[in-house]
């Protein structure tokens, strides 16, 4: 007798990077390096001004030091190149011609033979500016009290408002109008920097053979940085190669800042024709590369008596920065303006708005957390108006399979809403109903929650995801795939999910790393997308060949019909004949032989969406829900603020691996205590204030308490083996639950994060009347 299969959906197996990574072993952009000796190294200027006009640069003395292979400037580009690149437009330029509009616009680039060359050379290049207004608050701008930012963009002309989003329908003045309570106030959540622990580096390479060029860098989408890239190397995408190296963080800001030094190496790598390395300093890190955007939230929310949500009315204005990078902002803080709450009216208006400040891009949660902040916020103020339990308001208004949130779109509960599951295990985890112990002296402590929901995918068309899945004779299988190893563990959950569909094992599986000239378009590894899209592909890759192997064993080896055939643990065999058992390499080599594809392309793409006649809009095709609760602690006179509990639970739809659904999890967590309590950045008339670790704190081990995981599983039909994705939601709750545990242990409200000593402070200060 054969053994029962055991599935791989659901086992905790060891992700393949992991020892090579704590032991040192495995090499970044950085190790590569240290062994070459044919690389130039790369250098660029950058502005002391975040807005000023360019009258002058002098490149003479950096030309003259020994060992500069070549200064650039603006005018020194190729005239078959543009000058500008970026993901969606090519607005940014490698090298600012007439003038900067932030710190991060590079005016001269060099490559020298060493890096202590470099060094020197960059900084005898002289430059005359003429100091320009900058200007720091997108509502000013937005209300046109400031000038341009851009003038002839290439996408939003000569208006500083980058993007736009709406949504207007039910009755809402009729509602606001005659609703029981009115709740209208006002949030802020600020820019923040990502704070991986590489700092972006790019080696360059070009091709002599045939005039392309390869780009080595750590990449959340190898297929888009050829697309991104093209105009300023005046390249075909076709002849740019982009191989990702291994990823030393990146939480959404590699999906552009790779861009930038791969601009520059690039531009410098082509002039030369010799391959160049550049890696920018912390410093260029913090003041250059994108941001977390930062938001200016107007909610005002509309309740009868009992609680019930009726309506909402919000305008948010969102810091775009200098450059347009992703602009996804405005749409998905409309998406989530009210919750995972049952509402049927809504006017919601969001509106993105060019500044002098690092360019806002994809971080982690990607607007999610701005708008959950807000909505969350609101929710425990309504409670407090009503005198209600903030859990039993939530439960009262969250949504369950067949309700709609505020865009019209309906739950279904085959696609997992598994919300209300998660909520009540936090409650209990939390033992909500207990008091907290309320210290001693000036501390205090308090309770706090929040829910959150995160769709899956970016919500907009095309938005699918290829691979190539090819077998080989020996019974071993490569994944090719342009999605990304970047921690989350896309390695160990794409041998998973192969080795289930093909019934391998997973240690004859191997997940090749991203390489555009390998891969096939995917789009990036954002959104929370990547286990689900990239997982079906995978998925429909190997159905493929599993059926095109059963259908050859049955033909033409066992000679019987192909319901008869079937796969487990490596072998193939006639069902109920164990004698009959091959391994599935014999198969292979027998279809090989026989001439039958060993390779397929596995594709998919989730449902289409369009906005309805009504205004409203059906956007993702799935959602993973959640509720996190902390306990902290307030020192009333000093501001201090310590996490002492935090608890998430996540439906996941199904969990592929628990290990990195919990290693998520956690890391979410950890971010979200960050930006709540102590990450913020400081500009000042467009330059940085705050531009190292010193004065850009995140949290350490010291600061986090224990991080407590709860897995919850409602299947979504759509997703392999019923996955959702858990990337970005487990950091979009945590702020607001803060904030709320705040207000339970002081009794004060604070609408802006993160929630520094001296914001504490300053509102505990406040009279009763004016909080």
């Amino acid at each position: 007798m054969m053994k029962a299969h055991e599935s791989l959906i659901g086992q905790r197996i060891i992700k393949p990077d992991a020892a090579a990574k704590v032991t040192g072993q495995a090499k970044f952009t950085a190790d590569l390096a240290v062994h070459r000796t044919d690389l130039l190294y790369a250098k660029a200027l950058f502005p002391p001004y975040g807005h000023a006009k360019i009258l002058s640069i002098d490149t003479s003395e950096a030309e003259a030091v020994e060992g500069v292979e070549i200064v650039m400037t603006a005018k020194d580009l190729p005239t078959e190149s543009s000058n500008g690149y970026g993901l969606d437009e090519h607005d940014k330029p490698v090298l600012a011609e007439e003038k900067v509009i932030y710190e991060g616009d590079a005016v001269a680039i060099l490559a020298a033979r060493d890096l202590k060359t470099a060094e020197e050379a960059v900084s005898l290049i002289k430059v005359k500016y003429e100091p320009l207004p900058a200007y720091d608050d997108p509502r000013e701008v937005f209300k046109r009290e400031a000038g341009l930012i851009h003038e002839k963009h290439p996408s939003s002309g000569d208006s500083n408002i980058s993007y736009s989003a709406g949504i207007d329908h039910g009755n809402i003045e009729e509602v606001f109008a005659t609703a029981d309570v009115v709740l209208d106030n006002y949030f802020e959540t600020p820019m923040v920097d990502h704070a991986y622990l590489e700092p972006d580096v790019c080696i360059a390479e070009p091709d002599l053979v045939q005039g392309g060029i390869t780009i080595y860098s750590p990449q959340h989408n190898v297929q888009g940085a050829k697309k991104a890239l093209c105009g300023v190397l005046g390249l075909p995408q076709s002849k740019i190669r982009v191989i990702s190296t291994i990823v030393g963080g990146a939480f959404g800001g590699k999906e552009d800042s790779t861009f930038d030094v791969s601009a520059i190496a690039g531009v410098l790598a082509l002039k030369t024709r010799k391959p160049v390395y550049y890696e920018e300093t912390r410093e260029e890190v913090f003041r250059a590369t994108g941001k977390r955007h930062a938001a200016f939230l107007h909610h005002r929310l509309a309740s009868d008596n009992t609680g019930r949500i009726l309506a909402i009315d919000v305008f948010n204005i969102i810091d775009k920065g200098a450059y347009q990078s992703v602009d996804a902002i405005p749409d998905r803080t409309l998406l989530y303006a009210g919750g995972p709450y049952k509402i049927s009216a809504s006017r919601v208006s969001a509106h993105s708005v060019y500044t002098n400040h690092p360019y806002g891009c994809a971080f982690r949660g990607l607007g999610a957390p701005q708008a959950h902040f807000a909505i969350e916020c609101q929710m425990d103020m309504l409670a407090h108006e009503l005198g209600m339990d903030p859990i039993e308001l939530r439960l009262k208004n969250i949504v369950r399979g067949g309700d709609a949130i505020h865009t019209g779109q309906v739950m279904l509960e085959e696609r997992g809403v598994g919300l209300e599951e998660c909520l009540l295990k936090a409650k209990d985890a939390l033992k909500w109903n207990e008091k907290s112990n309320q210290g001693h002296g000036s501390k205090k402590r308090g309770k706090g929650v929040a829910c959150f929901m995160y769709g899956i995918g970016t919500g907009s068309s095309p938005d699918g995801a290829h691979c190539i899945v090819q077998a080989q004779r020996d019974g071993s299988v490569n994944i090719g795939l342009s999605s990304n190893e970047l921690g989350q563990g896309l390695l160990v959950a794409m041998k998973q999910i192969a080795g289930e569909a093909l019934c391998v094992s997973p240690d004859k599986i191997h997940v090749d790393y991203s390489d555009s000239s390998s891969s096939l378009e995917a789009g990036a590894t954002v959104s929370s997308r990547t286990t689900t899209l990239m997982g079906n592909a995978v998925l429909a890759g190997c159905k493929k060949l599993k059926e095109c192997f059963i259908r050859h064993a049955a033909e033409e080896i066992f000679r019987v019909g192909t319901a008869s055939v079937d796969m487990a643990d490596n072998l193939v065999f006639v069902k109920g004949k164990p004698e009959t058992a091959m391994t599935l390499g014999e198969v292979i080599s027998s279809a090989y032989k026989a001439q039958v594809p060993l390779s397929a392309i596995g594709s998919w793409f989730p449902p289409r969406v369009y906005p309805k006649s009504d205004n409203t809009h059906d956007q993702m095709h799935a959602f993973t829900f959640g509720a996190c609760g902390v306990e902290v602690e307030v020192d009333t006179e000093t501001g201090e603020l310590t996490i002492l509990r935090c608890i998430l639970a996540c439906d996941v739809g199904k969990a592929i691996n628990p290990s990195t659904v919990e290693g998520q999890m956690e890391g979410g967590m950890a971010q979200g205590i960050g930006w709540g309590i102590m990450e913020e950045h400081f500009m000042e008339k467009g330059t940085m204030k705050n531009h190292t670790y010193h004065d850009f704190l995140i949290p350490t081990a010291l600061d986090l308490p224990k991080l407590e995981t709860i897995i919850v599983e409602h299947p979504n039909e759509l997703g392999p083996y019923g996955a959702k994705g858990i990337g970005e939601p487990p950091i979009v709750g945590i702020a607001p639950a803060i904030r709320n545990a705040l207000f339970d242990a002081t009794g004060v409200f604070v609408n802006s994060i993160p929630l520094t000593p001296v914001r504490v402070m300053a509102a505990l200060k406040k009279p009763v009347e004016a909080r």
